[in-house]
């Protein structure tokens, strides 16, 4: 058996093989949960760098593989010895941490656009949700309806929002996402990995509405937005995703989504406009 074949051996793909699941950075994006034995195998064929970030349940922040012991021990060198290059100390990007705290490498700008992400897909969400129960309330009841938005009532966004709250739920228990975060190539998850049932969906959808929104309220919902915005670039994740016990999963924003992302944000900003002239005309 060869160094490598014992190290796996060691590290636990024999009979006391360990049944951890990991959870690993790779290209910016969170992968897992993956088996111990599963990821051994991925830094034994070089598949992983080094300095790949991993987590598992217990741990309290993201650490380097080398320092949890999953990388293989080097080869004897062949020859004459070669002076190392100069190290290069890794700059990971985080991708939805699992984990309560965040490793110090990083970096606010990657935790500021992910925010966005999150923002956008929720207005989105909100957005298509909104024009939906406006077309019903027109047909059902046009003159109040028309009375309701001429006069712009607060109450009528506020129970929209409240209403969108069990149908947001049912979504993620579903799918674990929405069109919005579908667009945004995101997906809520349980901090095991797995999905969420509907009553923790529906914890989650509810503290949303409170702790994100304010309840509606008009200039409140601005104040905990900006809140839980600078929250998000200090710890990486939301009051919510923390009181649940779930996280977001995110993955690589294609050219495709980026473009579909724009004409949706522009047809909505287009339609915020001609609402605003008509106001005033």
């Amino acid at each position: 058996m060869g160094c490598a074949g014992k190290w796996l051996a060691a590290a636990g793909t024999g009979p006391r093989a360990m049944s951890t699941s990991w959870y690993y950075l790779e290209d910016g994006v969170t992968r897992g949960p993956a088996p111990h034995a599963e990821l051994l195998l991925l830094f034994q064929e070089q598949r992983l760098p080094a300095h790949t970030l991993v987590w598992r349940e217990g741990m309290e922040e993201w650490r380097p593989a080398a320092d949890m012991g999953l990388l293989p021990p080097a080869a004897p060198p062949e020859g004459p010895r070669m002076p190392p290059p100069p190290p290069v100390e890794p700059r990971p990007a985080f991708a939805g941490a699992a984990a309560g705290s965040i490793p110090q490498q990083l970096d606010r700008v990657a935790l500021g656009q992910l925010a966005w992400r999150r923002y956008l897909a929720r207005l989105i969400d909100f957005v298509l949700f909104a024009m939906f129960s406006g077309a019903i309330l027109s047909m059902a009841f046009p003159e109040q309806a028309k009375t309701w938005a001429e006069e712009g009532n607060l109450w009528l966004g506020v129970v929209i929002a409240l209403a969108y709250v069990p149908l947001e739920a049912w979504m993620l228990a579903s799918s674990g996402s929405t069109p919005g975060k579908r667009l945004f190539a995101m997906q809520v998850r349980r901090r095991d990995g797995s999905p969420l049932d509907y009553t923790t969906a529906l914890q989650r959808s509810g503290w949303v509405f409170v702790l994100g929104q304010a309840c509606g309220a008009p200039i409140l919902t601005w104040v905990v937005k900006l809140l839980a915005f600078g929250r998000f670039q200090r710890t990486g994740t939301t009051l919510w995703d923390q009181r649940v016990g779930t996280q977001v999963v995110y993955g690589t924003m294609t050219e495709g989504r980026r473009f579909a992302a724009a004409a949706l944000i522009g047809l909505y900003l287009a339609l915020m406009y001609l609402v605003a002239s008509s106001a005033l005309a």
